[in-house]
């Protein structure tokens, strides 16, 4: 028996169990594709490491910031590898079955399969702009999670 289990103390396991518990999966259709995959949203948090936000929070950001300049626009090579690094992680996460990734083994697919206007769904998907049967998110839903409703 290991020292966490005779001392009743949380494992890396139980954080990683109690997360998948946590999160629902939704069935959504593609729309380019028109069948359904699985898919789950990643959790704020998930944005906040990656250096992003939520849509809503980020909008209320941006409100709060409006004299604020924009985003620059992506010029140099290492910004289209860090923001096609950020897509691929993405995919990773949200995609339940089929998963995503650039090895695919069985059951998986490589994210270049994807077409462009799904990756765009399921981007805006996972950040909150759509729901899962493809139309409108409302802007209360996805801070939901932050305000503890």
């Amino acid at each position: 028996m290991s020292e966490e289990q005779n001392n009743h103390l949380a494992t890396p396991q139980d954080f990683k169990l109690a997360q998948e518990l946590d999160r629902e999966v939704h069935r959504v259709v593609l729309p380019k594709l028109g069948k359904a995959v699985l898919m789950r949203r990643p959790s704020p948090l998930w944005f906040i490491f990656r250096g992003q936000l939520p849509a809503s929070l980020a909008s209320r950001v941006a409100q709060a910031n409006a004299g604020a300049p924009p985003n620059p626009p992506l010029k140099a090579p290492e910004d289209f590898q860090r923001v096609a690094r950020w897509v691929v992680e993405l995919l990773e996460e949200i995609m339940v079955q089929p998963r995503v990734s650039l090895s695919p083994g069985p059951g998986e697919i490589p994210p270049d399969l994807i077409s462009d206007e799904d990756l765009n769904f399921m981007i805006r998907w996972a950040m909150g702009e759509v729901a899962s049967d493809g139309g409108d998110a409302s802007s209360a839903g996805d801070l939901a999670r932050f305000r503890g409703d």
